[in-house]
């Protein structure tokens, strides 16, 4: 079947942002004989996202801007929305990006040739995200093994297939084949965050081909509102969210919760007061103790769900919703 890509863009009271984005996506190249569909999803937004996404439409140059809207609050409501559209359109190929990107002029060639090129045909493929941050440095505080809370993925500049255990696709630079979705279903709608990562394990796990492929690089600027610690410690805390259900089998638990987690928080608690007595860095003080937010999270969480499962969704949505697009 010829080759068709569809661009899905989900994007929630962020018309600014996203105006910036289009106007760099309207730059890139369409790979020779290949239709391109635009998809971008408006998540409820009360801004004018829907006013200019119309306005751009007559003029848009990259193949056909469609602008759609999914009023259930979520982005996994949105990317599912985008999906069903792009099959009733006979696309082929999605690339996933975020309303915050910057592409260079060959993404969707790169797009093309990281799906269509090789032996190995990956059905899901993940890309390189690089960031930019306000002032050009990132905080002192800062340590590498932050990226992704900046949205920040670069595991090597070589193709992996297979890639490292646990990899799974963001959805800042995601592609996959459109059939794949029919063979393993959409995205979870029952997660509000790191539904990417769901997806790319469920997929993982039935054997389908997953690849790493830098080429396909894209630039996400670091917002600056989120360069504070108190965003990044809430955001490991709602990583950590995991209920008593996803308990893995044999490892032993105590209260719904692995016995390795408490010893492991019990050594990054002792481990991060005694710090500045040892001279460590703050970034990787600051790391340690992302780590015990982000275990604290799974604890309450596994206790929520099974001490009070009727109220435990709720409670899981009003933690994953962000408010003014900051965690």
């Amino acid at each position: 079947m010829p080759a068709h890509i569809a661009v899905i863009i989900c994007t929630w009271n962020r018309v600014d942002v996203l105006a910036e984005t289009l106007t760099s996506l309207a730059q890139v190249r369409a790979p020779a004989g290949v239709p391109v569909d635009v998809l971008v999803v408006d998540n409820n937004s009360r801004d004018t996202t829907q006013d200019h996404l119309k306005a751009r439409q007559a003029d848009w140059p990259l193949g056909r801007l469609h602008a759609l809207f999914e009023p259930r609050q979520g982005k996994q409501f949105a990317l599912n929305r985008g999906i069903a559209y792009a099959k009733e359109l006979g696309c082929t190929l999605i690339a996933f990006t975020d309303d915050d990107v910057f592409f260079p002029a060959d993404w969707l060639e790169a797009v093309l040739a990281a799906m269509e090129d090789g032996p190995e045909r990956p059905a899901l493929a993940g890309g390189k995200t690089r960031v930019t941050w306000p002032g050009g440095e990132p905080p002192p505080w800062y340590h590498r093994n932050m990226g992704a809370i900046v949205a920040e993925v670069d595991i090597g500049d070589q193709r992996l297939c297979p890639p490292p255990p646990g990899y799974s696709p963001a959805g800042t630079n995601l592609l996959t084949r459109i059939d794949l979705f029919d063979r393993v279903g959409g995205f979870s709608e029952t997660h509000f965050r790191h539904m990417d990562y769901e997806f790319g394990q469920r997929v993982a796990a039935r054997g389908e081909c997953v690849a790493y492929v830098p080429s396909v690089s894209v630039v996400a600027p670091v917002d600056p509102a989120i360069v504070t610690q108190r965003y990044f410690r809430r955001w490991s805390l709602k990583a950590g969210i995991s209920p008593w259900k996803d308990m893995a089998p044999g490892v032993r638990h105590l209260a719904w919760v692995p016995l390795w987690l408490y010893r492991q928080m019990v050594q990054d608690a002792l481990a991060w007061l005694v710090a500045p007595l040892r001279g460590e860095p703050p970034a990787d003080r600051f790391l340690r103790e992302l780590r015990l937010w982000r275990a604290w999270g799974t604890v309450a969480s596994r206790w929520m769900s099974r001490l009070r499962p009727a109220a435990y969704p709720a409670w899981v949505e009003a933690r994953s919703q962000k408010r003014q697009n900051v965690y």
